[in-house]
């Protein structure tokens, strides 16, 4: 199935976003101003009322007794253009004046008109006429009560439905033109993200065809595409690197291997055609170049399952002061070779490990310093007990790692020492799994060094 481009998907979750958003504002809007307008409706047409009533009695007068019947006759005929029908009685309950009698015809077609009007436009109102009681009166004296009869709850003529209509009108025209400014804005904005990802779409294309080189513009506005660049980026360097140290590997095993095979080759050959006696001397020097194959082998074994999480832990009770102690007897010739003072101080301390992993670890750790240190030299192995861990520190005075590099030397097939000789160098793998080891355990194995002056491993673990 095609998908759908990322830009098009935001630019229509955008738009239908800000469309419904503007709908619901339009109609919530529409609704709580019709309301407003209704009430301010009813509102009006009950203070006209009121006034028709206090007009019409304070036009009562007392010197003959009644109410001034031409300011009565013009005010009902107003009251009627406006839909109020007026019916005035005296004290006694006499009729004073009704707009029926008065007009009858204008009066029928006030009520048809005013009807048809409401039913027309709102045909789902439901309104009627009711007749509103008001008791006049002239100070402590009634003089009269006069009936207002009109459309309720209200009544809108032709220019409140205008306005109604324009009011809805101009709410449209407004949604219309938000959702137009949206969509532009929402492919605008989408373009802004999408350019970018578009851009390390296409470099990492580049980086699984193996052009490990590209990098991402780094001239990024938004922090999320510009930690995305950076990953990209950081990525295409360590695979880079990555790349760098598995062809510098080949050529290291290729170089490696060459030496003894063809030794191993040249004495066979030799031994067959009775050129060279096959002597002891010559046996064993086949045998130790087969040992140094060997020994290649079982470091590539070991990386294996170092990356692969097939180490398996037996864990029991381990005293690292002790187990360095005996680490150290194992490496006594060497040590005795370069004339270098080895030690191990510090504390009884117990953690639940591995004893060969743990032993591995810190072999490879002594195995680093010894063969960095300079003859004269100094190693020193301490054991601390912090609150709820166990910190091993192998110590040197050996020539030390570059800054730049202390970050980079538990990398696999990485080497301080770019010579190809495992005397050196080695395959670069030894401290790769001593840390996989480490992080087994739940902890952590960091480096000090200064150039020249000499390197500090330092391992923390888990206490029992």
């Amino acid at each position: 199935m095609k998908k759908m481009r990322l830009r098009t998907s935001m630019s229509l979750a955008f738009a239908v976003l800000v469309a419904l958003t503007v709908c619901m504002i339009s109609l919530l809007s529409s609704y709580f101003i019709r309301k407003e307008f209704e009430e301010y409706v009813i509102f009006s047409e009950k203070k006209q009322a009121d006034d028709y009533a206090e007009n019409i009695e304070s036009h009562y007068d007392e010197s003959n007794g009644g109410f001034n019947i031409e300011y009565v006759n013009i005010m009902g005929m107003f009251a009627l253009k406006d839909g109020f029908i007026l019916r005035l009685y005296d004290a006694d309950g006499n009729l004073v004046w009704d707009a029926e009698n008065h007009d009858t015809e204008f009066y029928q077609e006030v009520m048809k008109s005013i009807a048809e009007e409401m039913e027309e436009k709102l045909p789902e109102f439901g309104g009627d006429f009711v007749t509103y009681d008001y008791n006049l009166e002239s100070g402590d004296k009634q003089i009269g009560k006069l009936e207002i009869r009109y459309f309720t709850p209200y009544y809108l003529d032709d220019n409140d439905f205008r306005f109604i209509t324009s009011l809805y009108r101009i709410l449209s025209l407004a949604g219309l033109i938000s959702i137009i400014v949206a969509i532009v804005f929402a492919i605008l904005f989408a373009r802004r993200i999408t350019t970018p990802v578009s851009g390390v779409i296409s470099l990492t294309k580049k980086i699984s065809q193996g052009d490990y080189g590209v990098r991402v513009d780094m001239n990024q506005k938004d922090r999320e595409t510009y930690d995305l660049a950076n990953s990209v980026n950081h990525m295409a360097a360590s695979l880079e690197e990555q790349e760098y140290l598995r062809r510098q590997l080949t050529g290291d095993i290729a170089h490696e291997l060459r030496t003894p095979v063809t030794n191993i080759s040249s004495y066979m050959e030799m031994m067959i055609d009775d050129v060279m006696e096959p002597t002891s001397e010559r046996l064993k020097s086949c045998y130790d170049e087969l040992s140094r194959l060997s020994d290649m082998i079982k470091d590539l074994e070991r990386l294996e399952k170092a990356e692969s999480g097939k180490i398996h832990l037996n864990k029991e009770d381990v005293e690292l002061v002790s187990l360095s102690e005996t680490i150290l007897q194992s490496f006594e010739t060497g040590i005795h070779e370069k004339n270098i003072e080895a030690r191990v101080i510090g504390e009884e301390v117990h953690i639940d490990a591995d004893r060969g992993r743990i032993a591995q670890v810190v072999a490879n750790l002594l195995s680093n310093s010894l063969k960095y240190t300079d003859e004269g030299g100094k190693i020193v192995i301490s054991v601390k007990k912090k609150k709820n861990t166990a910190e091993l520190i192998v110590e040197d005075t050996g020539i030390g790692i570059p800054k730049e590099e202390e970050e980079r030397i538990f990398e696999r097939f990485y080497r301080t020492d770019k010579s190809r000789t495992r005397k050196t160098g080695g395959t670069g793998i030894g401290l790769t799994i001593t840390r996989v080891i480490v992080q087994a355990h739940e902890g952590t194995i960091t480096c000090e060094s200064e150039q020249g002056k000499g390197s500090r491993f330092i391992v923390t673990l888990p206490i029992k």
